[in-house]
């Protein structure tokens, strides 16, 4: 295979690696965000490539069910599964999700940095703040000092991405949490995806 999965294609991914469906859903989400800020940021003439976005948003927690019982890197697993698939661009995306290097002040906003900033901002399957989230993961994970040193720089990366992001929107980061009023995620994505036309502005998203 080459290029990168489709929307059928990711979903039925998802369900051949038996991913468990909780999980699914927080990475339909993730997905949801992502393409959502992808599109405005397009709107406003960023490069983005949407189909690799909603991939790598679909697929970023492929291999967690496993690492919850093997405690191995799901980002660096479910990396390498995509390159046996033939998925490098999607699996680059992947293997960035957990730790990322942002992009230079005033470079294009990349998949991988939509896809990073959209999982920081879905706790299990709800969106919520950045704030709300890293105390989330300080709460799960930041019980050895080294683990709390480790998400705070997470946190302070992912703050600067954030003010990157929305610098070049017509809205702030709390417009996102109006997403959490999408029922359909997967008809949502299908129709951003296979629309052609830009949207009016004046139309909403919901």
């Amino acid at each position: 295979m080459a290029g990168i999965p489709g929307l059928e294609e990711a979903y039925r991914l998802l369900h051949e690696e038996g991913v468990l469906p909780h999980i699914v859903r927080h990475c339909e989400k993730v997905a949801l965000v992502a393409v959502f800020l992808g599109r405005e940021l397009r709107r406003v003439g960023e490069p983005v490539n949407l189909a690799l976005v909603c991939a790598g948003g679909l697929l970023h927690d492929l291999t967690k069910h496993h690492s919850l019982r093997t405690g191995e890197n799901h980002a660096e697993s479910a990396r390498r599964k995509l390159l046996e698939l033939g998925w490098p661009e999607v699996a680059e995306v992947v293997g960035n999700h957990i730790f990322l290097k942002p992009g230079p002040p005033g470079a294009p906003i990349r998949a991988d940095e939509l896809v990073y900033y959209a999982d920081k901002r879905v706790r299990h399957e709800e969106i919520v703040s950045l704030r709300e989230r890293f105390v989330d993961l300080r709460e799960r994970y930041g019980r050895r000092p080294a683990s709390w040193v480790r998400i705070f720089r997470l946190e302070e990366l992912t703050k600067l991405l954030e003010r990157r992001i929305f610098k070049r929107l017509p809205f702030g980061p709390e417009r996102v949490l109006e997403l959490n009023r999408v029922e359909d995620i997967r008809g949502c994505l299908t129709a951003w995806l296979s629309s052609a036309e830009e949207i009016p502005r004046k139309e909403r998203f919901l």
